[in-house]
């Protein structure tokens, strides 16, 4: 990207040293997540990674940065992370140095106008306090014809384990759909992570009852429940193909439902 296209960015260019991240459950920290979500967010990037060849490539809300890297890898022009967080971007910074990082708020990208070709946004749009102003931000900083590549969970499927404090809104695929329509065109739906949805509701609302109720963790240690393994990777897509078909076009039924719905979509005509 060009210096000219920086010009109004309010990044803050310092380097800092890698260090201990504090994992919340809301940003991929590796070391320090379980094996089963970081393939889940790996499985995403792979899903973006075909659509960045030798494209100008925002990632939104790039917490630590290791989606960014691969976005890079799978044949990106260059890729911008932001995020919000002073922290997390002075840990992506020293990390991956061959991207370009920066501390933005998502209601206000510090880029300019038609600067990116590519909007990357993963696990965003259910945070941010208004969502049509952030997909207005999203479209303002995409050329003409650019893309959004935006996912959240199914509010159908998320709803049962409880409020998260991190969520503004999650959305069902209905209301997803309209939101994502009002601002972009042509848009296709993708699904990751489908769940028979009554043998799902099921097991979420006993394992609720049991937290209630005190019982759960003795309930694991009788059952010998084992939580999935921290993952001992640090970087997306070493290899691994069966992640390449994890995110597929979404198919309507009465019985399944996808923890995380995709959209991507066209920035529509001036």
């Amino acid at each position: 990207m060009s210096t000219s296209e920086f010009a109004e960015s309010r990044f803050s260019q310092s380097r800092r040293p890698a260090q201990d991240l504090e994992f919340t459950g809301e940003r991929i920290v590796p070391g320090s997540v379980s094996e089963a979500l970081f393939r889940e967010h790996e499985a995403r990037y792979i899903f973006a990674g075909q659509y960045v060849a030798r494209k100008k490539v925002l990632d939104i809300a790039c917490g630590t940065g290791i989606g960014t890297s691969y976005l890079l890898k799978a044949g990106a022009q260059s890729c911008i992370g932001l995020d919000i967080d002073e922290r997390t971007i002075g840990y992506a910074k020293a990390v991956y140095p061959e991207c370009t990082f920066g501390v933005s708020d998502a209601l206000d990208i510090t880029l300019l106008d038609s600067s990116v070709d590519v909007v990357v946004s993963f696990e965003t749009i259910e945070h941010v306090s208004d969502q049509v102003k952030f997909l207005m931000e999203c479209s303002r900083v995409l050329r003409a014809d650019g893309l959004l590549i935006c996912s959240t969970p199914n509010k159908r499927v998320y709803r049962w384990l409880g409020n998260n404090p991190f969520h503004v809104r999650e959305y069902t695929l209905k209301e997803f759909k309209v939101l994502l329509e009002s601002k972009f065109d042509r848009i296709d739906y993708y699904a990751q992570a489908p769940r028979f949805y009554f043998t799902y509701v099921a097991r979420a609302l006993t394992s609720r009852c049991l937290s209630l109720l005190g019982v759960k963790d003795e309930v694991k240690r009788f059952a010998r429940w084992k939580a999935s393994p921290l993952s001992v990777q640090d970087e997306f897509g070493e290899g691994d193909s069966v992640l390449a078909e994890a995110v597929r076009p979404l198919r309507r039924s009465t019985f399944v439902e996808s923890a995380y719905l995709i959209g991507v979509g066209r920035k529509p005509p001036e």
